[in-house]
């Protein structure tokens, strides 16, 4: 006992003066976290719309899925709460099953089994029991990515409020904050590619390279969990490891990096394969399975669901015919009667493209602070950066363009689209964190006004989309319009069956 008493003083003079060093708050750290909850924790979905009828299919049919996997011990929603959603749902084997990657709900199922233990379920509280979930699963995680940004930031050599301030940039000025306050995939994936691109980060300028074996493998494991999520996400997942080969290391120590990642990786490869396989047969969700039976209510995608509730109540022949308007008004502009030429198809596609920068959902649109990303993304290429730096850059714009490209080449309805383009959200907070190159150079006064009305148009809007992200019938023109018109007067309460909850 006396020779582990010098032993204990040792460590705790070592600690006392770690810790004299370190604060253990970093008020500036904190700021955009503390922040971004202040403003998402009172426009939680379930706070603000808990008519269960207000909910749209995709957050229905995931919830539906964590209550079927806490309370049955299965992903079917058959027998939940929730009734069948219209749109997000697949028939196998006589049994409905939500058709969206099914890691988050298994995610959430986690916290769901403890507040049911407590007796919090869906049934008894269908207000209270979405909100936790949805500050544990959506808001929490949005914040804690803040405070990475803030932490990435040191790549800049910004100071400590110059780096809070651009943590608050990227918070909402890139939509992100609009989707944290709804479950849903994008902002979980987004949350997750962030916290991968900052062990990146770390490893390109930290101290202490023993410690870049645990970094690289939490990189990898992020980046899987957000591929796992939001499949758009693997284009990220698998243009992060240039950024290793680019490190300042020897081939080999390259080599061993994306190892360490691929190994990181694999776990969530492995739990979501596991997932997934039994329903569809491979690694992608039922979603991008087309040939899989749907049910009969979700043959197109409804937007108008007032619409149906009244054809409804005047028989079946008027469903069946609003049906076929519904059908018409959806295709006629995405499937042509003949079958295109290369170079029309091409010409359509870049059409597409420009809707999603330009458009009434487009990137600019909304957000046009993203402008200064692409100018941060120049300085870097334009200065001497590391090559990594550089290569981070660089995969960041061509992932972004993939995804754009991808949602174009599917030529996407896009009232699907929601807010914005939820589509885009999980790479849209990573780009505009490139415009802290900007913000370090010296600008003209004008340059500086221009970036600040740019700025606040971009808060703005996302502030408005926090409102409502992810409303049930989505947003058919401009959509910060759209969600202005719901705020000042709301639509009016739908009659009729409810649609979901108990």
């Amino acid at each position: 006992m006396l020779r582990l008493r010098p032993l204990f003083i040792r460590v705790r003079d070592r600690l006392a003066a770690r810790l004299a060093e370190r604060p253990i708050v970093r008020p500036w750290a904190l700021a955009t976290p503390i922040l971004v909850l202040l403003v998402t924790l009172p426009l939680l979905r379930p706070l603000r719309h808990p008519d269960p009828r207000e909910v749209s299919d995709q957050e229905a049919a995931r919830l539906a899925t964590v209550q079927a996997l806490v309370e049955q011990h299965t992903f079917a929603i058959d027998r939940t709460s929730f009734s069948l959603p219209a749109t997000s749902a697949v028939r196998v084997n006589g049994q409905t099953f939500s058709d969206q990657p099914r890691m988050l709900a298994w995610l959430l199922a986690g916290p769901y089994w403890v507040m049911h233990r407590l007796g919090l379920t869906f049934d008894t509280n269908p207000v209270l029991t979405p909100y936790l979930l949805t500050v544990l699963g959506i808001a929490l995680p949005v914040a804690l990515a803040c405070g990475l940004i803030y932490r990435m930031g040191r790549l800049f050599e910004l100071s400590r409020p110059m780096r809070a301030c651009l943590a608050m940039v990227v918070a909402f000025g890139s939509g992100l904050v609009s989707y944290s306050t709804v479950i849903n995939a994008h902002a979980s994936a987004a949350a997750l590619l962030i916290a991968a691109t900052a062990c990146l980060v770390h490893v390109t300028i930290a101290k202490r390279p023993s410690h870049n074996a645990s970094w690289l493998m939490l990189a990898g494991l992020c980046a899987a969990m957000a591929a796992a999520i939001d499949h758009a996400a693997i284009v990220f997942t698998v243009a992060l490891m240039p950024v290793i080969l680019a490190i300042r290391w020897s081939p080999g120590m390259r080599v061993a990096g994306v190892l360490l990642y691929l190994l990181g990786a694999a776990p969530a490869v492995a739990l979501h394969g596991t997932l997934t396989v039994p329903l569809t047969g491979d690694l992608l969700a039922a979603q991008l399975h087309p040939e899989l039976d749907r049910p009969s209510v979700a043959a197109v995608e409804v937007f108008d669901e007032r619409a149906r509730l009244a054809a409804a109540s005047a028989g079946p022949a008027a469903v069946e015919s609003s049906t076929a308007a519904l059908v018409a008004s959806l295709v006629a502009d995405e499937e042509p009667a003949q079958p295109l030429a290369w170079y029309e198809r091409l010409g359509r596609t870049v059409v597409q493209v420009l809707k999603g920068l330009f458009g009434a959902h487009g990137v600019f649109t909304h957000f046009p602070v993203m402008v200064f990303a692409i100018l941060g993304i120049a300085a870097v290429m334009h200065r001497h950066w590391l090559a990594s730096t550089k290569t981070l850059a660089v995969v960041t714009v061509a992932g972004s363009l993939t995804i754009v490209v991808g949602c174009a080449a599917r030529h996407v309805h896009w009232a699907t689209a929601m807010f914005a383009a939820r589509w885009f959200i999980p790479f849209l907070p990573l780009l505009l964190f490139w415009s802290g190159a900007w913000l370090r150079r010296r600008h003209h006064p004008a340059t500086w006004t221009v970036a600040a009305v740019a700025l606040v148009f971009s808060i703005t809007v996302t502030v408005l989309g926090a409102t409502q992200p992810f409303p049930r019938d989505g947003y058919e023109d401009y959509t910060p319009a759209g969600a202005l018109a719901r705020l000042v007067q709301p639509p009016a309460p739908v009659t009729g069956p409810m649609l979901a909850g108990g």
